[in-house]
């Protein structure tokens, strides 16, 4: 069954200020292969041409698009939609360019309103594949010059490097969740509050916060040396690194336990949107059978395909890329 982040979860994510969805990565913006991809396909289009980006998210290939336009004098009219409610605008000062974008959130790329033959060119980076296919393809179809209106998209391949990582992070948040260390913390920091309020633990109460500060060293040490066995642990090393600041002697003076409680509350949150998104990816991912229904799908709508063929990116399979054009 499809676990699918609904657009309040989305919108959620893209108020995280990170211009792709791939968080902590692409800083800047997709770059290396991602971007030359990108730019040869751009380099065909006519000065004045119409532009959407489907699923733009923060608008991270739409800005890639408005880049391309500005340093090659050409004067793309580019719209970026998506079905959260998102506001790319607010990134603005890092991303002047994004102001030559028109931005329309709350619209899904099945029924996104937009005049009949109004785009030349309509693309999208991992956005297509977590819509209705045959309700976006008809759309699509619909929205295209129909002499020669191109679609082209980057896909999530199910046996991709960035699928991999996707199930190692689940693995790696169900090991975080199976040691109970957000448990422990909350009940260290129970203790902790009761002593910030001038009432005295008991006997046994001082016993148990000995024991929740064995507990928290053991699971945390127990953590660590899972996490020297994988290749990425970024999300296992994130979990422990902040618990242990939270913790630290030296952090005990200006970090009070309500402080500790709020941000034991909100790893627990980030631990949940974070496994929910690998959840979604999973489920949106194409498997090589996914393309061939697609690429039928396509041709039945009229379109002529270009290709269907792997990306790579740091050599390894990145996505899988996808361009055809209605037949004239």
């Amino acid at each position: 069954m499809a676990e699918r982040l609904s657009a309040d979860q989305w919108g959620a994510y893209w108020k995280n200020r990170t211009i792709t969805s791939f968080h902590g990565a692409f800083a800047q913006n997709y770059d290396g292969p991602v971007k030359a991809y990108w730019e040869t396909q751009f380099s065909g289009l006519q000065t004045n041409a119409r532009l959407l980006d489907l699923g733009t998210g923060n608008g991270a290939l739409a800005l890639l698009a408005a880049q391309y336009a500005h340093d090659h004098g050409l004067d793309f009219q580019i719209t970026g939609i998506d079905f959260s409610d998102i506001h790319p605008l607010e990134l603005q000062s890092e991303n002047p360019l994004l102001k030559n974008i028109h931005f329309v959130g709350n619209t899904p790329m099945e029924r996104t309103g937009l005049e009949t033959g109004s785009q030349d060119f309509i693309m999208s980076q991992f956005g297509f594949e977590y819509g209705d296919r045959q309700a976006s393809l008809r759309e699509i179809k619909r929205l295209l010059t129909p002499e020669g209106g191109i679609f082209v998209a980057m896909i999530h391949h199910q046996d991709s490097a960035v699928l991999k990582q996707a199930r190692e992070a689940l693995q790696q948040i169900r090991q975080c969740e199976k040691s109970g260390l957000a448990e422990i913390s909350e009940q260290l920091v129970g203790l902790q509050q009761q002593v910030a309020e001038n009432r005295p633990l008991t006997a046994s109460q001082q016993q148990q916060a000995q024991q929740l500060q064995r507990q928290l060293a053991q699971g945390i040490d127990k953590l660590n040396r899972y996490a020297r066995q994988l290749k990425e642990p970024s999300h296992v090393q994130m979990f422990t690194h902040n618990l242990m600041q939270l913790f630290d002697r030296r952090n005990a003076a200006r970090i009070t336990p309500q402080q500790r409680k709020q941000a034991i509350s909100l790893l627990r949150r980030e631990n949940d949107d974070y496994r929910r998104r690998m959840k979604d990816l999973r489920s949106a991912a194409y498997s090589d059978q996914h393309f061939s229904d697609l690429q039928q799908a396509m041709k039945k709508q009229g379109f002529r395909i270009d290709h269907i063929t792997p990306l790579q990116y740091g050599g390894q399979h990145f996505c899988q890329g996808v361009a055809a054009s209605l037949q004239t």
